[in-house]
């Protein structure tokens, strides 16, 4: 299926798919009434010998043109920068997607923390993004940061409307943050669906959930809130715990305030069906490992063990 012609005040958009024919092309582009005849398109382009040098690309037609015209520029290959491709993992949150964007040239550096993208976090869905190149020095790049948060919220939507369309919003909210905690705690999907099951059961019994991820993210928050990058792993947990925080799960009983990360569909799926097991305690080792205990006494012995 041809994608959809975009029209803006540089013309219209026209999209050559590579291996595209050139009777295709005439078909297409007569569709959009940018041509008059595609017969007169397709006898011009043989008669001049392109009919072979057509370059695959994403062309901006301003109008009034002529058929010597469309073919000239098809067949030099004049189209628009190709689109950047931008994968965001599971589990990045508002900075780490800020850095990426930054670094494949799409955002300066904090751009995309200061555009609200913060008050977001959980709900920018990762995944691998087709994103428009424009890097002429006269772009509005707001607008451009305001178009790339659209575009993945809008997809997190579509990703996530089976699995969250039977949920109300605080459930939905609920969810998204056990999803977010998931990701920074645990790697495999088994593993996501245990400590799923292990924070519901501290939270019906009253425990504090005592979730490190939690207390790097409030310690990052204020930075991010400045349009600073903060490197969540980096953080000073152990100084920071004694510090109350609407992130600080030691502190606090219950969830955060809100999501720590954007997850990803595994994590999501892994909060809203939660293993129950006998374990209330959790630790990842230093190969990554997660090791389970049940008693408090069994997990200051795992740790005495793994992280030393």
């Amino acid at each position: 299926m041809p994608r959809k012609f975009e029209v803006d005040a540089e013309g219209t958009e026209f999209i050559i798919e590579k291996g595209q024919s050139v009777s295709a092309t005439a078909r297409l582009l007569a569709g959009r009434d940018l041509i008059i005849s595609r017969y007169l398109f397709v006898a011009y382009t043989i008669l001049t010998g392109h009919e072979r040098d057509f370059k695959a690309g994403r062309y901006k037609i301003a109008q009034p043109i002529s058929i010597a015209g469309l073919v000239s520029m098809f067949s030099r290959g004049l189209s628009e920068p190709e689109d950047i491709i931008v994968t965001i993992p599971e589990g990045s949150n508002v900075a780490d997607v800020d850095r990426i964007l930054d670094q494949a040239g799409l955002i300066n550096e904090g751009d995309f923390l200061n555009s609200g993208a913060v008050e977001l976090e959980g709900y920018l869905f990762p995944d691998t993004y087709h994103l428009r190149n424009r890097q002429s020095p006269t772009a509005n790049r707001q607008l451009e940061v305001d178009e790339i948060i659209k575009k993945m919220r809008e997809t997190f939507e579509i990703k996530t409307a089976d699995l969250l369309k039977s949920l109300g919003k605080s459930e939905r909210n609920e969810a998204i943050i056990v999803a977010s905690m998931l990701e920074k705690e645990v790697k495999t999907e088994q593993d996501m669906r245990l400590v799923a099951g292990i924070i519901k059961k501290r939270l019906k019994q009253g425990m504090p959930l005592e979730i490190d991820a939690t207390v790097a993210y409030g310690v990052c928050r204020r930075r991010f809130l400045l349009g600073e990058y903060c490197d969540v792993s980096l953080a000073n947990i152990v100084d920071n715990i004694p510090i109350d925080s609407a992130y600080n799960t030691y502190k606090r009983k219950g969830l955060p305030i809100g999501p720590i990360s954007n997850p990803g569909l595994v994590a999501i799926n892994a909060a809203l069906n939660p293993q129950l097991s006998d374990y209330f305690y959790y630790l990842s080792s230093k190969d990554g490992t997660t090791i389970f205990s049940k008693t408090a006494a069994e997990h200051i012995k795992a740790r005495q063990k793994y992280l030393k």
